[in-house]
């Protein structure tokens, strides 16, 4: 999920191809988010999400780079945003998520 002020100017989560169209995002990106999100849904425990855990310390690593990939290919692709928080910098605890 993305966080950003929203056309009715609300705070709030947006989900890939809702982003990919208030962004200006190409359908490649929005695709590749998708998949990101996936990869971490597949992990992600509804029940204690501090359970939530990708099978290996480097599973999860590759997933946080991966994440800072696509925020720099969001911030290069959307002519509407001046800054992206990416925040998988061990200050979100497992189970939690912000991009």
């Amino acid at each position: 999920m993305l966080y950003y002020r929203d056309p009715d100017n609300c705070w709030m989560h947006h989900w890939p191809d809702e982003a990919g169209q208030d962004l200006g995002l190409s359908s490649g990106l929005v695709a590749e988010l998708n998949a990101w999100d996936d990869e971490y849904q597949a992990i992600y425990d509804d029940n204690y999400p501090p359970d939530s855990r990708f099978p290996t310390p480097e599973a999860e690593q590759a997933w946080v780079e991966k994440g800072k990939e696509l925020a720099i290919r969001i911030k290069q692709e959307s002519p509407l945003l001046t800054s992206i928080d990416y925040q998988a910098d061990g200050q979100i605890l497992n189970g939690e998520c912000m991009i």
